[in-house]
């Protein structure tokens, strides 16, 4: 019966606790809890995770959630999935914690009528017709009255605290009559943020099928990008050691593959063998920090040993095992690494290919139509339903369609696809836009505009969210900053963990 109540009492914890439920896995519990130091305190008052306390009470509440979700408690990232836990448990504690103490310290007693009528209310003790069962009441044993009866007096302490401070949840039409609220202005903005509607067919032009020929023209065009490097490779966490093991080997005290074993700390090359296997030329620049040292790489003879030279995270001494190997565009291999290269250094070149596909069927489109256009290029057109202009699928517009369509969920946040989308007029064709995420270049024609409107009603419904949760995060700052709250959760967490 406890937990029924705590359930219809939780909303005012909840909404000092601002918590965002993120799936992680749930707590197993440690053997021994006493030698758990205290997670903090507020006002001097501990928060303790011990068995029947608020932080052990709030913390199982949610290791019950997660549970339900059926999630993996054997995960990788448990550490931290444990620490936020316990750091929303400690919230939620804290939360109610201050609520008891504003109100306490004004010398404020619950009456016995405010209980009788919170428990004439609980749906636990009502009947099929909603009426107030005492039957079901008196099915408690003492015990489970009087324990009930302090749960809902140590509720209304907080409420009372918490209705003083913020309002209450009252409305007055579809405004709240405390805490934040909107002005007609917005209400206004955002009746007028839907009022036209766009419906838009398209073709696309998908960058993912670049042909080979063309990544080969690419690559012999550029050939010494696609070079091979033979090269081992020792790193070292200071310049200072990186100059000793240099010495070493130049004087012959050692060889490079001795020093390789006891001193590299192996970032970049195999952690065996060192040999670097980002080889190619253009992959060199990622393990150097000025690239004009990519020279003195690229220059090393068989068996030269280099200088040292700085990469991003360590000094290296490089090896040349072997001359270059000079790229062969008819190996499958090179042409991936080609393929790769342009997505990630060049993806302008695919992009400026596939644009002017797309110039060219706009040109065909504008000389007949679009749909004759893409019948003659052999490519099915899309239609998306009408939907006002709506950045990133914001809840203050409505639902997008862009966010239904497996290509044009890609330019929800695209400033580009907006300037360009809701500027055309019924059945014109737009430029090329590229959808860089999606690797899809899009041509649009406007298949209509209708007029819409929301009323300010309706608008005051959907900014109401928006408002509540700006307030709820209000009301979390303004007791959860509170120079009364003791944070020890790193220590806790370090015994939690037997460190």
């Amino acid at each position: 019966m406890k937990k029924s109540f705590y359930s219809i009492g939780s909303i005012i914890i909840l909404l000092l606790a601002a918590v965002i439920f993120v799936l992680i896995p749930a707590v197993s519990g440690v053997s021994d809890i006493s030698r758990l130091p205290d997670y903090g305190s507020y006002n001097g008052r501990p928060v303790r995770f011990e068995e029947n306390s608020d932080f052990h009470t709030n913390a199982t509440e949610l290791i019950s959630y997660y549970e339900s979700q059926g999630i993996d408690f054997n995960s990788e990232y448990a550490s931290s999935f444990y620490a936020q836990i316990f750091s929303q448990a400690f919230q939620n504690t804290v939360g109610s914690y201050a609520l008891e103490y504003f109100t306490n310290s004004t010398g404020f007693k619950v009456p016995v009528t405010a209980i009788d009528r919170a428990i004439r209310n609980m749906p636990a003790f009502k009947d099929s017709s909603g009426e107030f069962s005492m039957a079901a009441y008196q099915q408690l044993t003492d015990t489970q009255k009087r324990q009930t009866r302090a749960d809902i007096e140590r509720s209304l302490i907080q409420q009372r605290s918490y209705e003083d401070l913020f309002g209450t949840q009252a409305e007055v039409g579809f405004s709240p009559l405390y805490g934040l609220k909107s002005s007609s202005t917005e209400t206004d903005f955002i009746s007028k943020m839907s009022e036209n509607l766009y419906s838009f067919d398209y073709v696309n032009f998908d960058m993912k099928n670049y042909p080979d020929a063309e990544k080969v023209a690419f690559g012999e065009a550029h050939k010494d990008l696609f070079v091979k490097y033979n090269l081992k490779i020792i790193s070292l966490d200071t310049q200072e050691k990186a100059k000793e093991v240099l010495s070493r080997i130049q004087k012959s005290e050692i060889t490079f593959e001795d020093a390789l074993t006891e001193y590299s700390t192996k970032h970049y090359g195999d952690p065996e063998t060192g040999v670097l296997s980002a080889n190619y030329k253009y992959q060199l620049s990622n393990a150097v920090v000025d690239e004009a040292n990519i020279d003195k790489l690229v220059n090393l003879k068989k068996d030269e040993v280099s200088e040292i030279i700085e990469s991003p995270s360590s000094y290296c001494i490089y090896k040349a095992t072997d001359a270059p190997v000079q790229p062969d565009f008819t190996d499958e291999q090179t042409v991936v690494a080609v393929y790769s290269y342009l997505l990630t250094r060049e993806k302008s070149v695919i992009e400026e290919y596939y644009t002017k596909l797309a110039n060219d069927f706009i040109t065909q489109a504008n000389l007949t139509n679009f749909e004759t256009a893409s019948a003659e290029k052999e490519m099915t057109p899309v239609s998306v339903s009408s939907f006002a202009m709506n950045y990133n699928n914001s809840n203050l517009v409505g639902h997008s369609a862009m966010s239904d369509d497996e290509v044009l969920r890609y330019a929800l946040t695209n400033d580009n696809f907006y300037k360009t989308a809701f500027k055309l007029k019924k059945d014109e064709i737009s430029s090329p836009i590229i959808l860089s995420g999606a690797n899809q270049v899009v041509v649009l024609k406007c298949s209509n505009i209708e007029k819409s409107s929301t009323t300010s009603e309706d608008a005051a419904t959907l900014i109401a969210p928006a408002i509540n949760a700006a307030s709820k995060t209000s009301i979390n700052y303004s007791i959860l900053e509170s120079d009364r709250i003791v944070d020890n959760s790193a220590e806790f967490m370090s015994a939690f963990y037997g460190n």
